[in-house]
This record gives structure tokens, C-alpha cells and sequence, in this order.
């Protein structure tokens, strides 16, 4: 299995996986049709060729370039039904239910679908198997339940969020509204630094890819997140194969 993210964090989220056999998947669609198609092209990439589209949930970042690429092309897409109902999709042709713990398999890609705590209709994520290498995207999330602890440490590739930083928030309470802090640091919100930290300590090993995700440019930085990531997983002498995603730039294969 190879992946790679087209865009991750508040403006646009995007996620490529590619079995051992060339099963195609992407995983919302935050970036316009222009856009998505443009940077699969770079890596030699026909947006047609994919197997399916998957997605997480209805926010913005992750499904503003649904609508045209339900116009311009005929990929299967996999969506929860509260996700569904919402968006009120008129394409219905393309579209697949699925909910919690249903499994999909595409040729030798075995998806598993996992309910994900976040402040939506009802947000899903995704665990990929194709034998070889496991993967799963773990962003936008309030917290980390049991379950997902269970199977972050069964995991060879993970992308992991590290939205905010609780410091940089009580810096500069004055630029923010007490309702977005409120639903940013919630149960159901997104992860911060120290929650994302405490979580990677918990499952991290040597073995992992680990990409650091869905990183707010408002509430924390690149470098600070991965320069404290690293800092606490040395001193566990913990050294897995650790990245940042950003948010205006592709990512190189993993």
C-alpha cells in the first residue's frame, strides 16, 4: 500500500491510498475538482481511474469539491446517511450508505468503517488493509476512544490530527470567539497538541509512518507541533517515520 495527501488542515482536506494491486481510493474531496485532479495528475494519476470516493463528513474542508466531481465523472462514492441527508446530494446514482463497522472490499483493499466523535451529522473514518500494509486517517476528532486506541497500535501508516495548541489559544483568547474555542475544545471537537501527544505515546512505535494532521494555521504551527512530537516520543526512545501534512502542499509518497 502507498498513500499520499493532496491537502490537510481547516481549508481543505484530501487523502490517496493505492493497494498492493492498484485499487485507487480518495478519501474527501476538500480541495475544487480543478484542484484534485491537477495534483493526482502530478503523480500520474487519472481522477477516472479511481475506485471510489470516500467521505468522512459534510464540513466544508472536507467536501467542497463533491458536488463537481459527482458532475464530472461517475466514481463511486461511500458516505454515511447522516452525512447524506444533509448535503442533500441530487446524484444519487453514485452514492453508497454505509455506517459503522461496515466493511467494504475493493479487489484486494479491505475498508473498515468506524463511527469518529466530532461535532457533525454523523462522521465516519477509515481503516485500509490490503494484506501487506494497514493504514488509517485519524483526524477530526474530539477524542480517542477505546476502540481506535486498540487499532492505532495494529497500524503501519496512520494520519493523525494535531489541530490546536492549547498555549497559542490562551496567547491570543482576545482573536477568537468564546463559541469557536468552545466547539474546538470540546468531546466531540478536534484533538490538540497535548491530547494528540498523550495518544501517539500511547500506540507509537519504530515500525510506523506517522503523518501529523489537520493542523490549524489560527491555533498552532508546523514546527511546533512536529518539534514537540518528536521531543516526546525520543524520550520514550520511540523513532517512528514521522511527518507533517500541510495545507497548501501535497505530500510526497508514504
Amino acid at each position: 500500500m502507498k498513500t499520499f495527501l493532496l491537502s490537510t488542515g481547516s481549508a481543505g482536506n484530501s487523502f490517496y491510498i493505492e493497494s498492493q494491486n492498484k485499487t485507487k481510493v480518495l478519501v474527501d474531496c476538500g480541495l475544487s475538482y480543478t484542484k484534485t485532479k491537477e495534483i493526482l495528475e502530478e503523480k500520474n494519476i487519472d481522477i477516472n481511474e479511481l475506485t471510489a470516493i470516500l467521505i468522512t463528513h459534510e464540513h466544508s474542508d472536507h467536501i467542497s469539491g463533491l458536488d463537481q466531481i459527482l458532475k464530472q465523472t461517475k466514481i463511486p462514492v461511500y458516505i454515511s446517511q447522516g452525512t447524506f441527508d444533509f448535503l442533500k446530494i441530487d446524484k444519487t446514482e453514485q452514492i453508497n450508505i454505509v455506517k459503522h463497522h461496515d466493511t467494504l472490499n475493493f479487489d484486494d483493499l479491505n475498508i473498515l468503517v468506524l463511527n469518529r466523535a466530532h461535532d457533525s451529522r454523523e462522521a465516519i473514518s477509515f481503516i485500509f488493509n490490503d494484506n501487506h500494509k494497514k493504514l488509517g486517517i485519524f483526524t477530526d476528532l474530539g477524542h480517542v476512544d477505546n476502540e481506535s486506541k486498540h487499532i492505532l497500535k495494529t497500524l503501519d501508516i496512520i494520519y493523525f490530527e494535531a489541530n490546536y495548541d492549547d498555549e497559542i489559544i490562551a496567547k491570543n483568547k482576545d482573536r477568537f470567539h468564546y463559541t469557536y474555542i468552545n466547539r474546538l475544545t470540546s468531546n466531540v471537537g478536534h484533538l490538540s497538541l497535548a491530547q494528540s501527544i498523550k495518544a501517539i505515546k500511547e500506540f507509537a512505535n519504530n515500525n510506523q509512518t506517522i503523518i501529523l494532521s489537520h493542523i490549524s494555521q489560527n491555533t498552532n504551527t508546523y514546527t511546533n507541533t512536529y518539534i514537540q512530537v518528536k521531543q516526546a516520543l525520543e524520550e520514550m526512545n520511540i523513532y517512528p517515520n514521522l511527518h507533517v501534512g500541510f495545507q497548501n502542499e501535497s505530500s510526497d509518497w508514504f
